[in-house]
């Protein structure tokens, strides 16, 4: 490179460009350039440059077999583009549009996988639907990227990359096997057990949710008597999704012990008796002293035993689940006793339960409950109310977020109607005014684009004329502007 260097300096008029120093393969390659000596010398340069920041020499490789054809339909070219921009601006369009895409059997071009596997790669929101989009194709390329690794869902069945990979490629391998053969995946893991590295064993037992079933008991009891209290809190967790297996039933009987039932001609009334310790086979199946700043460390034994225990124990208890409401039990074990129902029907996928605590706590319900939650009675939940604390208070973003979309007809009216009765306080001005004002509303209006029914346009259109506040109107024009987009976007794919 300081031959070259030399007769930049000096100037090709003066001297000739010279490649002594530069490696073999550059020099061969500069030998056979022609032309102005200026345009060589650049271009020795550049060849020079190119082969250091590569790093290697060249190598030969196998030509790999084409990927196999993905018979489905070639997203259009118009929605190939706003898929990107979307995926960009992170648009809260993209769940609906990801799902009519891939309902109506959609692919992405050939020239986009690599770009869309880029988006998989950088963050998780999307990932798994940018990899159905991306089909059979997009797992071809991600095969030979070892950057794209973690993007690889399809496998042989050969157990080599759980026998042999690194830690990322074992775990991969572990949860896709799982999805389609459980049984072959949680016996190579409790083969390899005990000689399983301690860091490694609590991601590996989370990964058994994925297929879960009672064959799976018998390796997740071993689990629970590990070294490590992750593993052995992991272990405990995935246990409290089986309410029939013998951990349930460990739990049933705590709970029996530690809760009764009296019935009096006053009503049902629930008594607690919290112990002071608990026993050692009570700390392997994973209740421990965990601080509250708001309970007992005895009170958490029984939260933690609650959760865990299967929600079919309380039919003998108290009756179905529509009877909780009318169970009367002391003030300060009330939210104990809510927040570990809640616990145990997520677990559990209990929706019956959902609902009874959903009737019971109203906005207060946990929002883990909410997909379990009849949409209705979510939308006559929204409704409830009157003046500012109606549709637009923050306890309800929760449920406008598991409310489905587009949301009901008479949801979107009430939101409508509401912006307008803020948009007219703003107007009106005073001391208040800046508490109205559309920014505050930002996050209603976010949701509201990606939600509302078409119909929307024709009421936010009106809003727009009858308002008096310029920043309200223009939020109710851009509103009905990005419902249109949507409009457009989804048609698209139709």
């Amino acid at each position: 490179m300081s031959t070259l260097m030399s007769a930049a300096l000096l100037g090709t008029s003066r001297t000739a460009p010279s490649f002594e120093d530069l490696p073999v393969d550059v020099r061969s390659a500069a030998a056979q350039l022609g032309g102005d000596p200026a345009v060589v010398l650049l271009e020795s340069a550049a060849l020079a440059r190119a082969y250091r920041a590569g790093g290697a020499g060249s190598v030969t490789a196998d030509v790999p077999a084409p990927a196999e054809d993905d018979p489905r339909l070639i997203l259009p070219e118009s929605s190939s583009a706003h898929l990107l921009s979307m995926l960009a601006a992170k648009a809260t369009l993209l769940d609906e549009w990801f799902a009519l895409a891939i309902e109506r059997n959609f692919r992405a071009p050939d020239h986009l996988v690599a770009e869309l596997l880029a988006h998989a790669r950088a963050g998780e929101a999307y990932r798994e639907n940018i990899l159905r989009i991306v089909g059979e194709r997009g797992q071809w390329l991600a095969a030979r990227n070892p950057e794209w690794s973690m993007l690889i869902r399809s496998h042989s069945g050969d157990v080599g990359g759980w026998r042999h990979g690194t830690p990322a490629e074992r775990l991969r391998w572990l949860t896709n096997t799982r999805r389609s053969e459980p049984t072959k995946a949680s016996a190579e893991l409790a083969q390899s057990w005990e000689t399983e590295r301690g860091e490694h064993k609590a991601a590996f037992v989370a990964a058994l949710v994925t297929g879960l079933s009672t064959e799976d008991v018998s390796l997740l009891e071993r689990a629970l008597d590990d070294r490590r209290k992750d593993v052995r809190r992991e272990a405990a967790t995935v246990l409290a999704r089986l309410p029939q297996s013998p951990f349930g039933e460990r739990m049933a009987r705590r709970v029996q012990e530690w809760v009764r039932i009296e019935r009096t001609q006053s009503g049902t009334r629930m008594v607690v008796e919290a112990p002071e310790e608990i026993d050692a086979a009570a700390r392997r199946d994973g209740i421990e002293d965990r601080p509250n700043p708001h309970t007992d460390y005895r009170a958490e034994y029984v939260r933690q035993a609650i959760s865990a225990a299967p929600l079919s124990m309380w039919n003998t208890m108290i009756g179905q689940p529509v009877e909780v409401p009318n169970l009367s039990v002391e003030r300060t074990w009330e939210p104990i006793l809510h927040d570990a129902w809640s616990t145990a029907a997520v677990l559990q996928h209990n929706s019956e339960w959902a609902q009874a605590i959903f009737r019971m706590r109203g906005l207060s319900t946990d929002r883990r409950l909410l997909s379990m939650i009849p949409p209705r009675d979510l939308a006559d939940l929204l409704l409830s109310g009157t003046g500012d604390a109606n549709i637009l208070h923050p306890d309800r973003a929760a449920i406008f977020q598991a409310l489905p979309r587009p949301w009901p007809e008479d949801i979107t009216a009430s939101v409508i109607a509401q912006w307008e009765r803020v948009a007219a306080r703003r107007a009106a001005g005073g001391a208040r005014s800046a508490e109205f004002s559309r920014y505050k509303y930002a996050d209603s209006l976010r949701l509201a684009q990606a939600g509302f029914p078409y119909s929307a346009v024709t009421l936010l259109g009106r809003a727009a004329e009858r308002a008096r506040d310029l920043d309200w109107q223009q939020a109710f024009v851009k509103t009905a502007n990005a419902i249109v987009h949507r409009k457009t976007l989804l048609e698209e794919l139709t």
